[in-house]
């Protein structure tokens, strides 16, 4: 049916389903090449390419629904011709739209002339910008699943009386096709986005919160070092929990900015030649942490060789032995010990960490290294950690291509190794 406004509604009633053997073909290749798409982007440039002398379109455009159906936002196009104006900024409301009837009828729609369309629409900028692209015809194709409306896929053409019936039969073969994949790419996309986005606003609220923690970590040091005048008891036990809750704050931001570095790839790895391991990374660890060992009153022994230099990437390890230092500390036994001994053996830096306390069973060792895993040990209750300290450490020492591993006597003591090869170039065996 041909309306006054010059927009045409073909009807399911208009396909009687005949189709040439050339079409047919070039159908089914489409079809298989559609459920082999992961990506929006990929099933966009199927549809693209398999249309080609199919369907007419000098542009493809594909728009998505909001959550309420509400709002109507392109989202990707290809086009064979420059500028274009309607460009994945775009976004409008729905419900005054006439696209909303094709939600509603479950139809398609063809405007052979948008031009004429425009005049009795003046207010569908969309339809303005088109025209003002060149484009004349446009078909528009609702993609629905299951009764979920999900958006629209326009295909469009700068010449007019582009589109037939025939044209959107072509396209109806294959619609519940083309909605549930181009939906499932989408969604994939978004969960993507979204896990991408929720990781760059933790690592921004663990940046912006890290500094005004450390600077009231420093202000509690220094009342208690008696640097604020007199002190009293009750100051002296409340600053003090202070500081052990704003420790596990900081630990906590440490870990969290580390793995939104890691997982959207702003964590980089930067070898340097000449990185002195004592001075450069474990004694910067060591007065890192001088509040925490303080706290937990634990005796640090040191016993290593001459100063060792590497090739790696100095911010890295100190992720890698501010971890281990402090997991040592704080898992370790209060005025326990805790003994740190490296050395070069075979043209690698060994470091072995041993503490006293209650340690990890075999199986507990094997889960250590994974993300968010935390082990629930008894008498430890009020240690609290992230669960992401020590698969940042892995993750570091696998970028230098080293080695960690765990061991403990239940009940005694827990000891961490790890291996890192001096330089960058050489394989480790």
């Amino acid at each position: 049916m041909i309306n006054p406004d010059t927009a045409w509604y073909p009807s399911p009633m208009d396909c009687n389903g005949t189709f040439s053997e050339e079409e047919q073909t070039s159908l089914e290749l489409f079809r298989q090449r559609l459920l082999r798409c992961r990506k929006v982007e990929e099933a966009l440039d199927v549809v693209w390419s398999s249309t080609e002398g199919i369907i007419p379109r000098d542009r493809i455009g594909l728009s998505f629904l909001s959550p309420d159906g509400e709002t109507l936002t392109a989202a990707y196009y290809i086009t064979d011709y420059q500028p274009v104006l309607l460009t994945h900024n775009y976004s409008a409301g729905i419900s005054s739209s006439t696209l909303s009837l094709l939600i509603e009828e479950r139809s398609i729609r063809i405007i052979n002339n948008l031009e004429t369309y425009l005049k009795f629409h003046p207010r569908s900028s969309s339809t303005r910008l088109l025209v003002e692209e060149g484009v004349r015809s446009n078909l528009s194709l609702p993609l629905q699943v299951d009764n979920r409306n999900v958006g629209f896929l326009f295909f469009s053409s700068r010449q007019k009386e582009s589109f037939t019936t025939h044209h959107a039969c072509l396209l109806r073969a294959l619609l519940d096709e083309m909605s549930a994949l181009i939906e499932k790419a989408w969604m994939i996309d978004q969960l993507s986005k979204a896990r991408k986005d929720y990781l760059t606003m933790l690592g921004f609220v663990a940046h912006e919160l890290k500094a005004p923690l450390a600077t009231m970590t420093t202000m509690g040091h220094m009342y208690l070092d008696g640097y604020f005048g007199p002190q009293d008891k009750a100051g002296i036990d409340t600053i003090s929990k202070m500081l052990k809750i704003s420790g596990y704050m900081i630990n906590m931001i440490q870990n969290y900015l580390g793995l939104s570095q890691l997982e959207t790839g702003e964590m980089r790895f930067k070898p340097q030649e000449g990185v002195k391991f004592r001075e450069d990374v474990l004694d910067f660890v060591i007065n890192t942490l001088d509040a925490r060992i303080r706290e937990r009153n634990a005796q640090i022994k040191i016993e290593g060789s001459d100063e060792i230099t590497l090739e790696a990437d100095p911010d890295l390890l100190r992720i890698v032995f501010t971890n281990l230092v402090d997991n040592a500390v704080k898992y370790g036994e209060e005025n326990g010990e805790i003994n740190i001994h490296y050395q070069t053996d075979n043209q690698k830096l060994t470091f072995k960490i041993r503490n006293t306390g209650v340690g990890f069973t075999p199986e507990q060792a094997s889960q250590l290294f994974k993300r968010f895993s935390r082990l629930h040990q008894k008498g430890l209750e009020d240690r609290k950690g992230t669960g992401l300290g020590l698969y940042l450490t892995w993750w570091i020492i696998q970028k230098h291509r080293g080695h960690i591993s765990a061991s403990s006597e239940p009940g005694k003591w827990a000891e961490f190794y790890v291996e890192l090869p001096l330089t960058q170039t050489q394989s480790i065996n």
